[in-house]
């Protein structure tokens, strides 16, 4: 039989009445820092309320194509991205011009009356109405509009000063932490919907010219566009812009706070936007591409196209040069590269440290002022024309070219490309593999620009690295680059 001290029993009883004691108050913690979350939420939503804008407007719209801004806009580049992706087919819009009617968020910036809203929300207003959280309405003119970037500059004339909301440093933002989007969703006035910053730097989307989006599973539906993304301490981070999927069940994407504010004051300063530019399109650096050039790493960007009359072509950049650095800063991404041009002024001289064709190089491009319309895709949807049988074959790799004359790319859509057009690819062949597909326009092989199956078929033999070649080919309109291995048919 065990015998238990008074001493022991003291302890014993002081024991479990400890354990009682921490099973209630760790039950208690847990619900005061959900209530606690709770008022956090319950807060920001009472604080950003007044800043936060509904805009109607009335639009003449022509023919178009209607895709997932989330208000419904037919944002050109968002409508190429979908097309591109998923080949989804387009409904148009009869040609006259209609009236429509459209409505977004805005969120008030300036307390006089100014609203930084997105501008595919205001894009060919005729008549802009804002309504305040008060119900009043009033009318709206534009300061100014940047499409690169879909952000607009509208202005009201209150009767009392308004309540402008405050900005974060969106470059201190975190992944994980709780967001809020505020806004008019569905047509329903003064909504919040919680969830947490997803991702940062999102770009490659295709919406937009400049794309460095936040990422966020706060759902963003129709009418939020313009629209506040805040943090728990109800300071602005983002400007809601677009989602990914269905409306309400898919990703969001918000334009960074930083961002945002820096092209709301270039804005009202001087009613436009004047940015550097270097003028190229750019992709990630690929596992077959770093094997193909033996990089012990995929950090830098690729640059696929080059914009006509740029810095980049005056200056003797190349379409497959892989940017590495700036100015001696090493560049991990295409983001990187974006983020450090911009960070730049009109007028500065940057050096790029390259890779061009497995080789280092060195040069330097003297930034200029980006063009109003630089990077603006075209609404205008052209199905391809059948394609006719090739009379030569690049037997070895498994596919088949003809020469893209000028009608050919025209019906295409194809402005100002040049190369040669793949009619056909076989299954299974080393092309198939490497991602080629018929209708592809292959402009440029391991380095050399081709017009001719000839051309083509040289620049194969004599350009090969590591028993593959890099090809640049446009494929909807957009360019991209394979890799594809030789001998593998």
């Amino acid at each position: 039989m065990l015998l238990i001290s008074g001493k022991m029993r003291f302890f014993l009883v002081l024991a479990l009445v400890f354990t009682l004691t921490s099973s209630v108050w760790a039950e208690n913690t847990g619900l005061d820092a959900a209530f606690s979350l709770q008022k956090a939420f319950i807060d920001v939503a009472k604080r950003l309320k007044p800043s936060v804008v509904n805009i109607r407007v009335e639009k003449k719209a022509e023919g178009s194509i209607r895709w997932a801004t989330p208000d419904g806009d037919s944002n050109g580049g968002v409508e190429e991205f979908f097309r591109k992706f998923f080949r989804a087919p387009g409904f148009k819009i009869p040609e006259e011009e209609l009236k429509t009617q459209a409505a977004g968020s805005g969120v008030i910036i300036d307390r006089e009356g100014i609203i930084l809203t997105n501008n595919h929300v205001v894009k060919n207003a005729t008549a802009i109405t804002v309504k305040l959280q008060d119900e009043t309405e009033l009318p709206a003119t534009i300061i100014g509009q940047d499409p690169q970037t879909d952000l607009a500059v509208i202005r009201i004339k209150p009767e009392k000063p308004l309540v402008a909301a405050q900005f974060a440093d969106s470059e201190k933002v975190e992944v994980g932490q709780w967001c809020i989007a505020v806004g008019n969703p569905l047509g329903l006035e003064q909504t919040v919907t919680v969830g947490v910053v997803s991702a940062l730097g999102r770009s490659g989307i295709g919406a937009t010219a400049i794309e460095d989006f936040i990422q966020t599973d706060a759902s963003i539906n129709p009418g939020n566009s313009g629209g506040p993304l805040v943090d728990l301490n109800g300071r602005v981070i983002g400007i809601n812009t677009l989602i990914f999927n269905a409306p309400g069940s898919g990703i969001g994407f918000a334009i960074p706070s930083t961002m945002a504010s820096r092209i709301a004051r270039q804005i009202i300063k001087s009613g436009k936007v004047q940015r550097p530019y270097l003028g190229i399109t750019m992709q990630q650096v690929s596992k077959e591409l770093a094997e193909h050039f033996g990089l012990d790493d995929r950090e830098g960007a690729v640059v696929i196209q080059l914009a006509e009359n740029s810095p980049a072509q005056k200056f003797d950049l190349k379409p497959m040069d892989i940017i590495r650095a700036i100015d001696g800063k090493k560049m991990k991404n295409t983001n990187e590269v974006q983020k450090y041009v911009l960070s730049k002024e009109i007028g500065d001289e940057i050096k790029l440290d390259l890779l061009r064709n497995g080789e280092k190089k060195t040069i330097k491009i003297k930034l200029e002022r980006m063009p109003d319309t630089y990077g603006l895709a075209s609404n205008e949807i052209i199905d391809s024309p059948a394609l006719p049988e090739a009379k030569g074959e690049v037997e070895k790799l498994g596919f088949r070219v003809q020469e893209l004359t000028s009608d050919t790319a025209r019906s295409m859509g194809l402005n100002n490309v040049e190369g040669v057009l793949v009619t056909s690819v076989k299954n299974g062949s080393a092309a198939d593999k490497g991602g080629l597909v018929t209708g592809d326009v292959i402009s440029q092989v391991n380095g050399r620009k081709v017009k001719t199956e000839a051309e083509l078929i040289e620049a194969i033999k004599k350009g090969a690295k590591n028993n593959s070649s890099v090809f640049v080919v446009q494929r909807s309109g957009s360019p991209m680059f394979l890799v594809i291995a030789h001998g593998k048919d």
